[in-house]
């Protein structure tokens, strides 16, 4: 059984460790409305979620399984929210880990080369003068073969020559993430495009999208202030806020 009562986190935060949820961001969400800072980390989710209603499929102990529950002032724009936290992520694992390869597939999915390692979810309600956000993070860790998966994958036991305690990897990126929030609460998104570049999955790439009701071929050129996604189609230039019409092609 793997202990986390050696979990260091930054101070003022609350942690709920779980043998077992169905997601951890639904754990999070049902609390009553505070400006408390609150971690969930689950050795095993039977209902993970994903983007659009998707499922996040993992097996107990083999993943990062985590959500952060922090609030933002309604006066912070979320828009680029998710590609900071990847990012954050990528940081993490390049800093500590020495992981190269990363690319963040826009708005919120980690690929090595073109694998997927690492998803991200975020879910906000609205109360008052402030915004209650929940991040949620599943990052690929040490599956075995008998995972099964429609989207190609890998994870950290692949990719890693020496892979990390698992304790200290939730420790590392919990940290990391509070102080991407907190400088993303300082600076948006501006904050952090300028690293964006180098890690763009899509940039390049010809995509597919539904465009003013019609089907419409454009190549991918980046992001925006806002952390929209940038399709250049013909002579125009295409602000994309949604993954869900968009496919690689």
């Amino acid at each position: 059984m793997i202990d986390y009562s050696d979990l260091r986190l930054d101070s003022g935060v609350e942690c709920f460790v779980l043998e077992s949820t169905t997601s951890t961001n639904d754990y999070l969400v049902k609390f009553p409305f505070s400006k408390d800072v609150k971690v969930c980390i689950a050795r095993e989710q039977t209902a993970g979620k994903g983007q659009y209603q998707r499922t996040w499929l993992s097996k107990k102990d083999s993943s990062v399984l985590l959500s952060l529950r922090r609030p933002f002032s309604v006066d912070v724009a979320l828009n680029g929210l998710s590609l900071a936290i990847g990012l954050s992520i990528i940081n993490t694992l390049e800093d500590e880990y020495q992981v190269e390869h990363l690319k963040l597939k826009w708005p919120n999915d980690v690929y090595f080369k073109d694998q997927k390692i690492a998803g991200i979810l975020i879910e906000n309600t609205v109360q008052d003068n402030h915004q209650s956000v929940v991040i949620g993070l599943g990052l690929n860790y040490q599956l075995d073969a008998s995972f099964e998966c429609d989207t190609p994958w890998t994870d950290l036991s692949k990719i890693c020559s020496n892979l990390p305690n698992l304790v200290a990897l939730h420790e590392k990126l919990i940290n990391n993430l509070l102080k991407s929030c907190q400088y993303f609460e300082q600076h948006g998104f501006s904050g952090f495009k300028s690293q964006w570049h180098q890690y763009d999955y899509l940039l390049g790439k010809q995509l597919e999208l539904d465009y003013q009701n019609s089907r419409t071929v454009g190549i991918a050129s980046g992001v925006n202030e806002q952390g929209a996604l940038l399709i250049k189609s013909d002579n125009t230039m295409i602000e994309a806020y949604s993954s869900e019409q968009i496919r690689l092609i």
